[in-house]
């Protein structure tokens, strides 16, 4: 039979034991959870923006290496709360795999002229009368209203470039003034803009000027901290190594955890102590 006090023992070394399995492994967790702050759409791929009504619309993509920034680390209904271009928006939470965090204590901030790809109403649409479509998440895409074609004027907030169902348009806001008034975020095929814009998609849009700046910027630390060249060139291409320090927390709790347990199986089995 074992003892009053080596129960007593045991139960505290086993609730030591289960405590820091509770404080490791949450830590595990948070850290993967990313921070309020300055994210970019890393290289060849694109991030779509969300309406953030009751029914997300998707309004626009972003295109790589131009950025978001992250408003609230913590999810709502599966949708991170972000701004872009001065203006808020949503993105999915599955999305959000494609974003590489901005490092501000190597780059520095980001300027805000260096984080969006923005359109100028003026130079997109300039004049005539513009065919829009409804996105009817219902039917599984959009259906026209050719009807009520959109006036320059009435095309209050230009959002970006996305592609639909195939298609490339410009999520576009537009205000209907004549007698059937109307209001409603839309899309404008790509084809009806003016010159240049017609032909651009999201894959098209020239890469973020930033990016030369932050190659400069690893170019000289590269030569401060590795005169030979050697090792990554912390590029947006190439994520700079994970800091050692909650690694080495883990380690060392992991060894102590490992000791407790080793103590309570020789206090239960540990021989000579059996009772005649």
């Amino acid at each position: 039979m074992i003892s009053f006090a080596r129960k007593g023992l045991i139960f505290s070394a086993a609730a030591l034991a289960v405590l820091l399995l509770l404080l490791l492994f949450p830590a595990a967790a948070s850290a993967e959870q990313p921070a309020s702050g300055d994210y970019m759409v890393k290289s060849g791929e694109t991030l779509t923006l969300y309406s953030g009504d009751a029914d997300p619309k998707p309004l626009a993509q972003v295109p790589g290496t131009y950025y978001v920034t992250l408003s609230d680390p913590v999810p709502a209904l599966g949708y991170y709360k972000v701004s872009y271009g001065g203006r808020d928006y949503f993105v999915r939470e599955a999305d959000f795999a494609a974003l590489s965090l901005h490092d501000a204590e190597k780059y520095g901030a980001v300027p805000a002229e260096s984080k969006a790809y923005l359109f100028d109403k003026a130079e997109l649409f300039p004049e005539g009368e513009y065919e829009f479509y409804y996105y009817d998440k219902e039917n599984g895409g959009k259906w026209s209203s050719s009807r009520l074609p959109a006036l320059p004027e009435e095309i209050t907030a230009v959002y970006g470039i996305l592609a639909l169902d195939g298609a490339i348009y410009y999520g576009v806001h537009i205000e209907l003034t004549g007698m059937l008034s109307f209001a409603s975020d839309c899309y404008i095929p790509a084809e009806l803009a003016s010159g240049s814009f017609a032909e651009l998609t999201p894959s098209t849009i020239p890469e973020n000027a930033f990016e030369q700046h932050k190659a400069e910027v690893d170019e000289e630390l590269a030569q401060q901290q590795k005169p030979s060249g050697e090792g990554d060139s912390g590029s947006a291409e190439t994520p700079d190594p994970e800091g050692t320090e909650n690694n080495l927390e883990r380690i060392i709790l992991s060894v102590v955890i490992a000791v407790l347990c080793v103590a309570v199986v020789l206090l239960i089995f540990r021989p000579g102590h059996k009772k005649a």
